[in-house]
This record gives structure tokens, sequence and C-alpha cells, in this order.
């Protein structure tokens, strides 16, 4: 599928997801960056921020929100698309994360890195995110 086809999917499902970013703070940020077909490329086929904009409200955009994201995402295509497969609830959709990520195949595989101190995380809301989601 193309960049703004996937785009579309993948908005249809984020923003509309609150429970995703259950716990974080208002400004909580995070960078995806999809790829073909592995998380070691350095071309991307898209690009987005997702971040919490208000208590029930996400915002997803290519623009740059401005915020220093606490997370940058990798994905493959296949893997973010399995990942959303079915509109899953948040629980499902880290389940599903965590076995991708335990037990990458080619061309399903995710990555991340994060992007701030722990203490800042846990500040904004990181540590109960953790531990509702089982990281």
């Amino acid at each position: 599928m193309d960049a703004e086809e996937l785009y579309a999917r993948l908005k249809s499902y984020f923003p509309t997801n609150l429970d995703i970013m259950r716990h974080l703070n208002i400004d909580a940020c995070w960078e995806y960056f999809i790829s073909t077909n592995s998380t070691n490329e350095e071309n991307f086929k898209l690009h987005y921020f997702l971040y919490k904009i208000q208590e029930k409200k996400l915002e997803m955009t290519k623009d740059n929100p401005n915020i220093k994201p606490d997370l940058i995402l990798y994905f493959t295509e296949k893997a973010i698309l399995e990942l959303i497969k079915g509109n899953p609830s948040s629980e499902e959709y880290y389940s599903r994360y965590r076995e991708i990520m335990s037990n990458p195949k080619p061309g399903i595989e995710v990555d991340n890195k994060v992007n701030k101190p722990r203490l800042k995380l846990w500040q904004m809301g990181y540590k109960k995110w953790q531990s509702d989601f089982k990281f």
C-alpha cells in the first residue's frame, strides 16, 4: 500500500484508541518510523507523531508537534498492520507488540528507543503505563 493509504489506515486506529496512552500526561509524544522490509532501513515509507493533546484526546500528525518525543518507535509495515488488525484493545495491541518484539520474523519487526531519562518518564506517567501493559 502507498504511504498515504497506510497513514490513513493508522490514523483510523491510533488517535481513536485513547487507552494506548493511558496514564500518560498531556504532551506525551511518540515518534514513529515505518519501513518497508526491516527496521534497519534508512529510508522510511512513513514518519509521523502521536501525542496526547488533552486528557481525552490524542493527535496524530506528520508535522513535528515541537514536543521532544518520549519514545521513538520503529515498525515494518507488516508489523504495524498486524498490530492494529481488527481494531484491538490497547491490551491486545501491546500483547501483540511484545510477541513480535520477542519473536521477529522476516518483514515483521518492531524496535524502540527511549528518548528521555527514566525519572522524567516516570513523572509523566510511564511507570503506571508500564505496569498496566507489562513492559
